[in-house]
């Protein structure tokens, strides 16, 4: 059988719903299945969030699973991605050949699904990242036409009880947070339909904040939109709020709630302004003089790094992925890691266990830490946003790839005439997987180097969805960045008839 269609991303698997038939879905689970046989593993822990493609998903997950002799754990419940991790890291303490596969889309629009994989122990691959190069050889077995998924006897099936208990357990235990320590901290919660909402507002209320919530109950139908808080202006709705109620911070979760948005009551923040007080708890609290490296993706914004290495950290610019920058953390022995796009990287340990991944949960909790020890925290992390221009991702479809490729390669000609520096590759040689851009920017001897007409850029085509250039800018002011942000729109709008969607 020749298959054209491909599911296989470069961080997991994701199409759109009416994109793949039963059979092809059926497909994708036996070249999971013979990818796991290959690399030992033989006990699959599946979760899904609340998007409305999940329940077909796995339930052909579940059948071709059971039928090929596999041990399965399940949980029916919509949990968040981080909770589906921890469920994985219970399982794989008393069955070290656990797998987990995560039905989810993240903060795509509901038309899509797909599924994120992790490997023992707990480690998430991609397309070339993981053992036998991940899904990439999960893809070419999907493809094979002498792979046939052999049937057999002694598979199982037992039912997860949501872990979302434990999982609050842990996570204030990781954090030193016990009920009540948080009390005096009004938040606005804007979980945008997604399947995060309930286990996080329970956590906070327990830690004693005083929760607004907003989008809280998990709908797969989205009614508002793609679940993505970074999108320009989705949390403004939450802004508000913080106003009415005079919150001290304003959170926003995305749909499988691994992508987290903070801010205060004049708007969202930077990620990589957020991690420094996050920073300043892990580095104090690891009792290591040494520096010690912490993870970035392209769209951090240099003034962010400048202040991490003030605080002894060594940033590390790494390709975006949460596959693969979760593989580098380990690899690099990394303590940490962010991507501007919201996701926040941390070393978890669970009892003889040490992970490189996410619990939002987590990152959460040690910002909020610090806000209620000092409050200053956030007219700090204020006071930095407003010095630069950041313009969130701003993305542009075009009518095919033909073109998109076309007009990406014109954004890149108008930083190569203003004789900025182009990065395709990380110092280890990474590929980037896009075009970073630095003017006005030096990195030398662990120190970075700032002029006062400085800007960063990062332009790249989209993984998981055809046709789109991604473009983010961040830079010293607003007369800089919006006019450079404006001379890109109008070449991508008037000379390729691009649309500008979320």
């Amino acid at each position: 059988m020749t298959r054209i269609k491909d599911p296989i991303k470069v961080y997991d698997a994701r199409w759109e719903v009416s994109e793949f038939n039963d059979q092809e879905v059926e497909r994708l689970f036996e070249a999971t299945l013979g990818y796991a046989r290959i690399i030992g593993s033989d006990t699959i822990v599946l979760t899904r969030d609340a998007r409305l493609g999940c329940a077909r998903v796995m339930e052909i997950g579940m059948k071709v699973i059971v039928e090929a002799g596999f041990r399965l754990f399940v949980c029916f419940d919509p949990i968040s991605t981080p909770l589906g991790y921890f469920a994985t890291m219970q399982t794989i303490v008393n069955f070290p050949g656990t797998m987990g596969l995560t039905v989810t889309a993240s903060h795509n629009p509901r038309q899509y699904v797909g599924i994120k994989y992790t490997v023992p122990t707990v480690e998430a691959i991609g397309y070339d990242c993981g053992p036998l190069g991940g899904l990439k050889k999960v893809k070419e077995l999907y493809h094979s036409a002498d792979f046939i998924l052999q049937k057999e006897s002694g598979g199982s099936l037992a039912i997860l009880q949501n872990p979302v208990d434990e999982y609050i357990k842990y996570t204030f235990q990781l954090t030193g947070i016990e009920s009540g320590d948080l009390k005096g901290l009004t938040v606005i919660l804007d979980t945008f339909n997604g399947s995060a909402g309930p286990e996080l507002f329970r956590a906070l209320k327990a830690a004693g904040v005083n929760v607004i919530p907003n989008r809280l109950t998990p709908n797969g139908e989205f009614p508002t939109g793609s679940p993505n808080p970074t999108s320009q202006n989705k949390m403004n709705t939450a802004i508000a709020l913080a106003v009415m109620h005079n919150a001290d911070l304003i959170i926003g979760i995305d749909g499988d709630g691994d992508r987290i948005v903070f801010g205060d009551q004049s708007g969202v923040f930077s990620a990589g302004f957020v991690m420094i007080p996050i920073l300043r708890s892990i580095l104090s609290e690891s009792g290591n003089e040494q520096r010690q490296k912490v993870l970035y993706d392209p769209k951090v914004n240099p003034l962010a790094l400048l202040k991490w290495a003030e605080l002894n950290a060594e940033p590390v610019l790494f390709r975006n992925g949460h596959s693969q920058i979760k593989s580098f953390m380990k690899q690099s022995g990394s303590i940490a890691g962010a991507e501007e796009s919201g996701h926040f990287y941390h070393r978890l340990p669970y009892r003889d266990l040490v992970i490189s991944g996410e619990n939002s949960l987590y990152t959460i909790l040690l910002l909020l830490k610090s806000v209620h020890k000092n409050k200053s925290v956030i007219k700090d992390i204020r006071k930095l946003e407003d010095q630069i221009f950041t313009s969130g991702e701003f993305n542009f479809e075009f009518s095919d790839d033909s073109i998109r490729d076309t007009a990406m390669n014109a954004v890149i000609e108008i930083f190569s005439t203003d004789k900025a520096l182009l990065r395709t590759h990380s110092e280890n040689g990474d590929d980037l997987e896009g075009t970073v851009v630095y003017k006005g920017i030096s990195f030398e001897s662990g120190k970075i180097i700032l002029q006062d007409d400085w800007y960063a850029a990062y332009v790249r085509t989209a993984t998981n969805e055809k046709g789109v250039v991604r473009s983010y800018i961040s830079s010293c002011n607003n007369l800089v960045g919006e006019k450079l942000q404006k001379k890109i729109v109008s070449l991508l709008t008037d000379q390729f008839n691009g649309k500008e969607i979320e």
